[in-house]
């Protein structure tokens, strides 16, 4: 990852802004390993929920509700989300750990706990990301693709910031200067 560093900070453009006093903020190493790696998770989220539901849709299998509701659809979909959630995650906690934030820490507590951390800061922003959904496209009566962009904006930046000041907070001696 260093090689690629090295790489992107000779490009003219990424150095003019990266030392832009407002630009800076934005286009560094940390924001940009989140950006990449939250694109790779996205795609990891799009690729496993393909694979399973492609699986359930090979298997005949309808889902949990469709069963337990004796319903005519197939909810299969809904077990492929939560599978392609979990992968997501997990894809996101390694990399966030070790390419974004560059957290060293090894010790079992210490890891379980960014895990977990990481794991509850996803399913809070999950929640928000579903209720805001709910409130611009059914009381807002907003086009669900117009709620869905502006809706993951916030989510993002969100997980950023539980990421940075929560999860994977440096100690106080420890801070890198931006």
């Amino acid at each position: 990852m260093e090689k690629f560093w090295q790489w992107v900070e000779r490009i003219p453009l990424y150095k003019w802004l990266n030392g832009h006093r407002l630009f800076g903020k934005i286009f560094n190493r940390e924001v940009l390993s989140y950006l990449l790696f939250g694109a790779l998770t996205t795609l990891v989220a799009l690729v496993t929920f393909w694979l399973a539901d492609k699986l359930f849709e090979l298997l005949g299998y309808q889902g949990v509700v469709h069963y337990a509701t004796h319903s005519e659809k197939d909810f299969a979909y809904v077990e492929a989300n939560v599978i392609s959630w979990i992968c997501a995650v997990t894809f996101a906690f390694v990399t966030n750990k070790r390419f974004v934030f560059e957290s060293r820490a090894t010790d079992k507590k210490t890891v379980l706990w960014e895990l977990c951390t990481f794991a509850g800061g996803r399913l809070a922003t999950l929640v928000i990301d579903t209720l805001l959904m709910m409130l611009f496209v059914t009381v807002m009566s907003m086009r669900e693709m117009i709620a869905k962009i502006i809706v993951q904006v916030v989510v993002i930046v969100l997980n950023y910031f539980i990421s940075k000041w929560i999860v994977f907070r440096k100690p106080s001696g420890e801070e890198q200067s931006e």
